[in-house]
């Protein structure tokens, strides 16, 4: 396999200041805005697209895994299977495997993967003293988790005979872990902010089971009907927040380059070619590439699908319909309209049919609003 070391200085992209690791919480005493006020409307044209893309969310019924295991000589370290929520968990099961990794006598690693997951277990290490090469076939901005909507919340991570027992203590650690490390990062240097979310139907919104298992991270406001701007019976609205997945990773990599992290631009065909890495430990973060690399049959796709508008710079809320499974996420460089959930779908190829339920229903929302 051919392989390529980024030289580091090539790749910083900001200020050589750190980010700070306060967990001081940052949240606003109260919601950004009125709900009783008229929200900007989204212009849903044909002539405002600007592209239609997809990505494949790793999903497992029964959860992430983070765990040790064994390869040859070498001691592995697992943390991959975040189904639709890679990067707000990302911070909370890079903090578990940092302690599983604390564990061992090792302190230098090597961690597989650029995405998300792997960029925050490579920072957390590297601030808990272990010498660290990333290994990854993508980089930002051509990872999967480049395409991610990135607003905080827990969704499509297991099916519903797990939601019980240990893996509910696990999404609930790595979920509060994860809402405070992301505040040290809001800011323009890294594209995380504070964003009022609607929760939208024509039945009443309540938290739903994978928020309701950290109910302070989503603290529901039931808006009166004569307050909901959206053209359907009920909203709720929660203040979350938001990553801007186009800024936070390329800065999260300059950090990790800065304290010294090498990049090496490598794709593995087989467990075998792993044996070839120098460190001692290794760190899997591949995702969905983990049922190839590893075996993993539990793990399958779940296609998830975005239309890309002309971006609106007064547009500060973002809002969910569930039941139709359309979204709308406002970045600096785009306004974001999702989604779709397509189970055991391979293709990253952009389904027409799907774009055109997901233009037209976010037509609807738009039209209707006042």
């Amino acid at each position: 396999m051919k392989q390529s070391c980024v030289d580091r200085r090539s790749l910083l992209l900001g200020s050589i200041a750190g980010a700070a690791v306060s967990f001081a919480d940052t949240r606003p005493a109260s919601a950004a805005a009125d709900a009783s006020k008229s929200l900007p409307g989204i212009r849903v044209s044909e002539d405002r697209i600007t592209r239609k893309i997809a990505g494949l969310r790793p999903f497992r019924p029964s959860g992430f895994v983070v765990g040790i295991d064994r390869i040859g000589d070498k001691t592995l370290l697992h943390n991959y299977g975040h189904g639709g929520c890679g990067v707000t968990l990302s911070w909370g099961t890079a903090d578990m495997a940092a302690k599983l990794a604390l564990q061992t006598s090792y302190r230098r690693a090597a961690v597989i993967g650029c995405g998300a997951i792997g960029l925050a277990t490579a920072r957390l290490l590297q601030d808990r003293g272990f010498d660290v090469a990333i290994y990854a076939k993508e980089v930002p901005p051509n990872t999967t988790s480049n395409i991610a909507a990135a607003l905080f919340g827990v969704t499509s991570l297991v099916d519903d005979a797990h939601h019980t027992g240990e893996i509910v203590g696990r999404i609930q650690q790595a979920a509060r872990f994860a809402h405070r490390y992301f505040q040290n990062f809001i800011g323009e240097r890294y594209g995380v902010r504070w964003i009022d979310f609607f929760l939208i139907g024509d039945q009443p919104q309540e938290q739903p089971w994978d928020f309701a298992i950290t109910p302070e991270l989503y603290p529901l406001t039931v808006i009166a009907p004569a307050d909901n701007p959206f053209p359907v019976n009920y909203a709720s609205r929660f203040p979350t927040l938001f990553i801007e997945t186009n800024i936070y990773l390329p800065q999260i990599l300059s950090d990790f380059l800065l304290r010294g992290g090498q990049l090496h631009v490598r794709d593995f065909a087989d467990r075998a070619e792993l044996a070839e890495i120098a460190a001692p430990l290794i760190v899997n973060c591949t995702g969905l590439g983990a049922k190839a690399l590893f075996g993993d049959d539990e793990l399958a796709p779940i296609k998830g699908q975005l239309t890309l508008l002309l971006p609106q710079p007064e547009v500060n809320y973002a809002y969910l319909d569930g039941a139709k499974d359309l979204y709308m996420f406002p970045r600096r460089d785009a306004v974001i309209l999702g989604g779709s959930h397509q189970q055991g779908i391979w293709s990253t190829e952009p389904d027409e049919a799907q774009a055109a339920r997901i233009f037209e229903g976010h037509k609807q929302i738009a039209a209707g609003m006042r």
